[in-house]
């Protein structure tokens, strides 16, 4: 049951607020439609040059904190822009030091050197494996190898050897290679030689040959310099084999939500991020890549090595709130049920997206914080599961196909039942709306044997503008089922405010439960294995 302090709350902001009812249709076993979800699906990701930072026991606290709720290793890709452009240099004491760039020491684009100690970084996260991305710097056409691929090899094996074996999940060729300097011909030819270089430098034989990902492909994917406005796309490098040795394990693709500019207001919040219909009809961008690949080879995974809400340099009350932990939790899911196995949220201090800022090098604050998006990890984590409770998801459709509502149904893997449905409410609403803070009812009609059911909520009083405790106090709280997160009270290892766990009973008569969603709110119904469930609908 939902503590009474919890209770409350939920039953006083619903008062003098509109509803919107919804009819929807949920099947109680696993279409063939459905599209099993890893284990491993959620993952983070840090860009090269800024691994040290957080190399911290706050940031270990957090990522275990996720990592715990994975029957698999959780997945942290080390890569990004400055990936390409990093410099090994062992006999330097610093661990990165930025030699030059745009905005020294705090750009993507900055140019770092790496010392002996960068690599000791990789020792941390026992409970994590990793992707690796190996340096293509992009240099002239007519550079020779030489003069790149010895540092590119350095870093590598470094990482190799510092990871072991065991925690290598992958090798990445590049990144962004659509923002090179040379076409498609002259990356498909270094991003092998990398690999078999690659390959017989650290010694791998048989099966461990297939360790690579492929592509990186940026979000800007579109470039007309061939006339067929595909010149860089996933589709476009294999077909100039990229895959020609067969060691691909995954093909990646970059994806921001908002392009770079405009405005980052309220009404921006809600037309670019919280918009289920702006998250769906950017997805055709990829659809090509991903049927592709699953048609070519079937053994080779789609994943989003990475990911952001924005580009460019929004306001974490745009980019790092809980408008965009609503954001994330709609992605992920609207993600997982178009087939792909993987997303990377990256991360760097700097970046107003990141999910924790691990030091005081971020934009608005002072110190390590957890910012108002960082509790969406976990309810998409939680809905994916973990050992027995993994499944497969499809998207549930809603009529009238709202841009503000979304809904997502998970079936056990093993018996086929239905397991949870996620419901999504995108209507955007702060503490500064004129409004009354609204919610979207919804009626589950189960079987007359059931009694109760399970709703979890993630949920912020202050609406999509709280940023979390660490920089707003206590007004500012974001909560996955009564949980939060916070550098000052728990050491970014997560606490419950109110002692426990918070749950709502659904209580179940003659069939029918009812369930509302706050606006800007998503909540998860867990149902019992045994639960047969015949409909939602009203």
């Amino acid at each position: 049951m939902l503590s009474s302090i919890a209770t409350a709350v939920l039953f006083t902001t619903l008062a003098q607020a509109d509803t919107q009812q919804y009819n929807l249709t949920i099947q109680k076993n696993a279409p063939e439609k459905a599209y099993h979800v890893p284990a491993d699906f959620f993952s983070f990701g840090f860009e090269t040059a800024f691994f040290p930072q957080f190399d911290t026991d706050f940031s270990e606290n957090i990522i275990n904190s996720i990592s715990s709720r994975m029957s698999k290793p959780l997945i942290i890709r080390i890569g990004g822009t400055s990936g390409d452009l990093v410099q090994v240099n062992l006999t330097q004491d610093e661990p990165a030091h930025c030699a030059s760039g745009p905005s020294c020491p705090y750009s993507s684009e900055d140019i770092f050197v790496l010392g002996r100690g960068y690599f000791d970084t990789f020792k941390r996260f026992q409970s994590t494996t990793m992707t690796i991305q190996a340096p293509m710097i992009p240099v002239r056409p007519d550079s020779k190898d030489e003069d790149w691929i010895p540092n590119s090899m350095e870093f590598v094996q470094q990482a190799y050897r510092a990871l072991g074996k065991e925690r290598v999940n992958a090798i990445a060729l590049g990144n962004e290679p659509d923002y090179y300097s040379y076409g498609v011909k002259q990356y498909v030819d270094r991003a092998l030689k990398i690999e078999n270089r690659t390959i017989e430098q650290l010694g791998l034989e048989g099966e461990d040959r297939r360790i690579f990902e492929l592509g990186d492909i940026g979000w800007t994917v579109i470039k007309q310099r061939d006339g067929d406005g595909e010149d860089f796309g996933l589709r476009k490098v294999f077909q100039n084999e990229l895959n020609a040795n067969g060691y691909g394990k995954y093909a990646a693709q970059h994806y921001y939500q908002a392009d770079e500019g405009g405005k980052y207001d309220s009404q921006a919040l809600q037309d670019r991020l919280m918009n289920h219909h702006a998250i769906a009809e950017r997805f055709p961008k990829m659809r090509r890549g991903i049927e592709y690949i699953h048609k070519a080879d079937s053994n080779i995974g789609f994943v989003i090595s990475e990911l952001g809400c924005a580009l460019g340099d929004p306001p974490i009350s745009f980019a790092g709130a809980f408008g965009a932990a609503l954001w994330a939790v709609d992605f992920h899911l609207t993600a997982m049920a178009r087939g792909v196995k993987r997303v990377s949220n990256t991360m760097r201090p700097e970046a107003t997206h990141s999910f924790w800022v691990p030091n005081d090098m971020g934009p608005q604050t002072s110190g390590p914080s957890v910012q108002g998006v960082f509790p969406s990890a976990a309810f998409i984590t939680d809905f994916v599961g973990k050992g027995d409770s993994l499944g497969k998801v499809i998207e549930i459709d809603v009529p009238g196909t709202p841009q503000f509502f979304s809904a997502f149904a998970m079936y056990n893997l093993q018996s086929g039942k239905l397991a949870r449905v996620a419901l999504v409410n995108l209507k955007q609403w702060d503490h500064n709306s004129k409004d009354d803070r609204g919610s979207a009812e919804v009626i589950l009609n189960v079987d007359a044997g059931v009694g109760s059911l399970h709703a979890r909520r993630l949920h912020a009083e202050k609406g999509t503008s709280a940023m979390g405790f660490d920089l707003g106090g206590h007004e500012d709280n974001v909560t996955w089922a009564g949980e939060q997160w916070s550098h000052t009270v728990d050491g970014g290892k997560g606490h419950f405010v109110y002692g426990s766990m918070v749950q709502e009973e659904v209580t179940v008569e003659n069939g029918h439960g009812t369930v509302s969603v706050l606006d800007s709110e998503a909540i998860t119904v867990y149902f019992d294995q045994d639960v047969s469930l015949l409909d939602l609908l009203h």
